[in-house]
């Protein structure tokens, strides 16, 4: 079974992590976000597990609050 080294998360207003799910590769992953953001407004995260960093980033917040 492939891995999938891709997590989508979302932040909790506490500035906690809710793990969503994975994705096989970084496009995947992206669109999801836009998904997500459509359904439920937040702010959602691709964490790339290799490198161990937030690759891409999507919020419906605004800048103020």
């Amino acid at each position: 079974m492939p891995l999938s080294p891709f997590d989508i998360l979302k932040r909790h207003d506490d500035g906690s992590f809710l793990w969503i799910e994975a994705a096989q590769n970084l496009e995947v992953a992206q669109a999801r976000l836009r998904e997500l953001c459509a359904r439920a407004p937040g702010e959602y995260f691709v964490f790339d597990q290799k490198s161990q960093q937030i690759v891409a980033k999507l919020s419906t917040r605004s800048a103020g609050g």
